[in-house]
C-alpha cells in the first residue's frame, strides 16, 4: 500500500523538463479524481488476493501520435476496459498523461487488481488492443485533417481565367464567364455545378473524388477571335 501510494504521487507530481515539480491531473473510469481519493482507493481495497501493477501507455510517437493529437485519455480508459473484460472481474485504475519531460507522450497507471494476477498473454492482449486502437484513432484524425484541408482550399480557390471580353460601347472589360460542370459525390449524393478542373473535385463532407454526371458535356462559349466555338470538357 505504501509503494502504491508512492507511485500516486509520482505520477501526479513527477517533474518536468526543467525539474520543477508540477501537480498533473489524475483521472479513472468515473473521470477526474483527487489525490486523496486515490489514496482512499488503496486503502479501501481487500487485503486478500489484491495486486498492484504500474502500467505505461506510450504509443508511437511516429505512426500513432505523430502530431500529438491523439487522446491519451480516452486510449487510457479503452484498454482498461478492455483488461476488465479480459480478467473477468471489476478492476479499478488511477492515470495521469506525461507530456511535459519526455519528447513522447506518454500515460502512467497504478491498475489495482482483486483475484489473480495478470499472464505474459494478458500484457499481450493489452498491447495490440492499445495499438490497434490508436491506428484506427490515427486513421480518423488523418481524415479529418484532410477534410479540413480541403475545405480551407475549397474556400481560397479563385478560376485561373485570365481572358477578358471588352465591351466597346462602353469601354468596360468583362470577365469570361466559367462554362460549369454537373458533378455528384458517389457516397453522400451531393450535387455540385463547378467550373472544369483538370484535377478533379473532392466532395468536402466524404472527402472521395466527385463523379461528373455527364463525363462528355459541351459548352458554347465566346472567344475573341471565332466568335462561337464549341469545347469539349473532357
Amino acid at each position: 500500500m505504501r509503494r502504491a501510494k508512492d507511485n500516486v504521487r509520482y505520477i501526479a507530481h513527477r517533474w518536468d523538463r526543467e525539474g520543477n515539480t508540477v501537480t498533473r491531473d489524475l483521472f479513472g473510469f468515473d473521470g477526474f479524481v483527487s489525490k486523496d481519493t486515490a489514496y482512499r482507493m488503496i486503502d479501501d481495497a481487500p487485503t486478500k488476493g489484491r495486486y498492484y501493477y504500474r502500467m505505461v501507455i506510450s504509443p508511437d510517437p511516429r505512426r500513432e501520435d505523430r502530431y500529438k493529437d491523439l487522446d491519451l485519455r480516452t486510449l487510457t480508459i479503452a484498454t482498461m476496459l478492455q483488461l476488465e473484460e479480459r480478467y473477468g472481474t471489476s478492476i479499478q485504475f488511477v492515470a495521469a498523461i506525461h507530456d511535459d519531460h519526455a519528447p513522447h507522450r506518454h500515460v502512467h497507471a497504478l491498475v489495482i487488481l482483486n483475484g489473480r494476477r495478470l499472464t505474459r498473454d494478458d500484457f499481450a492482449a493489452l498491447r495490440d488492443h492499445a495499438r490497434n486502437r490508436a491506428l484506427t484513432s490515427r486513421r480518423f484524425l488523418h481524415r479529418r485533417r484532410r477534410l479540413a484541408y480541403l475545405k480551407e482550399r475549397s474556400a481560397s480557390y479563385r478560376p485561373p481565367f485570365a481572358y477578358a471580353r471588352r465591351d466597346t460601347a462602353k469601354g468596360q472589360f468583362y470577365a469570361r464567364q466559367a462554362s460549369l460542370i454537373a458533378y455528384e459525390c458517389p457516397v453522400c449524393g451531393r450535387y455540385q455545378a463547378l467550373p472544369f478542373s483538370t484535377q478533379g473535385y473532392r466532395c468536402l463532407a466524404d472527402g472521395v473524388r466527385l463523379q461528373r454526371l455527364r463525363p462528355y458535356e459541351r459548352s458554347r462559349t465566346r472567344t475573341r477571335d471565332a466568335g462561337v466555338e464549341r469545347e469539349l470538357a473532357l
